[in-house]
């Protein structure tokens, strides 16, 4: 039986060197973990963000295109409505005149 390594008879000292040691080695588990996740996410988010760009070059575009389109059917709305003020002008005249 080795009395060393059985936590319950080590002496107080020794315990908490152990405790700092393991702590220490689970911080370097957890430093090079990160490091690996970055390392992977960084190739993963390249191509992802590329696909955003021109996702949202995209819906740019046709955000201005619907922009554009609706400016131009206000206009013709507009163009409508004179149109329809002079007809109706028109016909109060003839009315007035019969």
């Amino acid at each position: 039986m080795c009395i060393g390594n059985n936590k319950e008879y080590m002496a107080p000292s020794s315990l908490l060197l152990h405790n700092q040691k393991a702590k220490s080695k689970l911080q370097m588990r957890v430093k090079v973990r990160i490091r690996r996740l970055k390392r992977v996410n960084k190739f993963i988010e390249e191509p992802t963000k590329h696909e955003m760009e021109m996702r949202n070059l995209k819906l740019y575009m046709e955000n201005m295109r619907i922009l554009k389109e609706n400016e131009r059917l206000k206009n013709k709305a507009k163009m409508l409505h004179q149109e329809n003020l002079d007809l109706l002008l028109e016909l109060e005249k003839k009315k007035v005149k019969l």
